[in-house]
């Protein structure tokens, strides 16, 4: 299921202080407008990107139920021969798309998640392996599960020692799971809606792309639900200072970079320096009527460098950006609605 049923089932309708422009109007790279080279096409929904021990690029295909490896030729293969957890046409309109959204290495091991399925059995974190193709690391759930003990609808995750296994962002919820590797879930870090000026009522958090920043803490990206205000998106610094298990603390959550609109993903380059995705420039009116896919062309997102609260967009006009990846000389960026992954070099 892509980011739109995310965005249409977050219909809700802590303000804090903006370290940069509060309506996001940032400076903007002469190359921004530069468009990608295009790296692999004819996909359904990509999203989640992750590089393996060969440096060669993976994809959670979450429409097309698929995690796919991308060659230095540029030939893309299926790490499995069955089809993922996956499904088209869902939900009470029919437009969404499920499927694996997530990929991630740990210890030689590749895992991915499986999310957007609410209430269904599917919404799970997995493992690679020989027979069968893959395992589940966590339970089976559904809406009669412990609360203490289930995904909402896990997006992203992070490899994190201090857990002992993983931190996955959990929109549904509104949360930060940690999840340990007998696939134990329990709460690391619960958001709390907000208020913006003549919208009843508050608005929900909605945290989504989820990373490991240079200073060693997890930094998490929001999305925000409806009316997907501008400006009001922010990355959080995540840590967990007192060791009790989680972040909820007093001190544990701050802001790290606001003012932002819909962030889908964020990632750390190599050198330390912060990009992040924002959807789109008007994401509320891509859901006021019409084809999606249509709306979201017309409503490009773009990515943003920070560089100590100096934001600049870097690239202007990609539909629907969901997944980003950094290395040493290259940004790649899922494009779902258009489904495409593109590469661009790093300036």
């Amino acid at each position: 299921m892509a980011i739109i049923a995310l965005l249409l089932l977050i219909a809700a309708s802590f303000a804090c202080s903006s370290e940069s422009s509060d309506d996001g109007d940032f400076a903007v790279a002469e190359s921004a407008g530069e468009p990608g080279i295009v790296v692999a096409d004819e996909l359904t929904s990509p999203r989640g990107l992750a590089l393996n021990h060969n440096g060669h690029l993976l994809i959670a295909e979450t429409g097309g139920g698929r995690l796919l490896e991308v060659t230095p030729y540029r030939d893309v293969r299926s790490l499995t021969e069955k089809r993922l957890p996956h499904a088209l046409n869902t939900g009470p309109d029919e437009a969404y798309r499920a499927g694996p959204s997530a990929i991630n290495i740990l210890d030689g091991e590749l895992y991915f998640l499986v999310g957007e399925f609410r209430g269904n059995q599917s919404a799970r974190l997995y493992r690679l392996s020989d027979e069968p193709e893959y395992e589940p690391v966590t339970p089976a759930t559904d809406a009669f599960s412990p609360t203490t003990n289930r995904f909402s609808n896990p997006y992203d995750l992070v490899a994190a020692p201090e857990v002992d296994g993983w931190i996955v962002s959990d929109p549904g919820g509104n949360s930060l799971v940690k999840v340990d590797m007998d696939g134990n879930i329990r709460d690391y870090v619960v958001f709390e809606n907000f208020n913006i000026p003549d919208h009843e009522p508050p608005v929900e958090m909605v945290p989504t792309g989820i990373s490991r920043g240079p200073d060693g803490a997890v930094y998490v990206g929001t999305l925000t639900g409806y009316p997907y205000p501008r400006g009001e998106a922010v990355v959080w610094r995540v840590e967990d200072l007192n060791g009790d298990g989680d972040a909820m603390d007093e001190g544990e959550v701050t802001a790290f970079a606001t003012g932002l609109t819909t962030i889908t993903d964020i990632t750390f380059g190599p050198d330390g320096t912060l990009y992040i995705a924002e959807f789109s420039s008007d994401t509320k009116t891509i859901f006021d009527g019409g084809d999606f896919g249509d709306n979201a062309i017309a409503n490009p997102g773009r990515v943003i460098r920070w560089d100590e609260n100096e934001p600049t967009v870097i690239v202007e006009s990609v539909v629907s950006p969901t997944g980003l990846l950094v290395n040493e000389s290259t940004l790649y960026i899922s494009e779902e609605y258009a489904g495409i992954v593109t590469e661009r070099p790093l300036k």
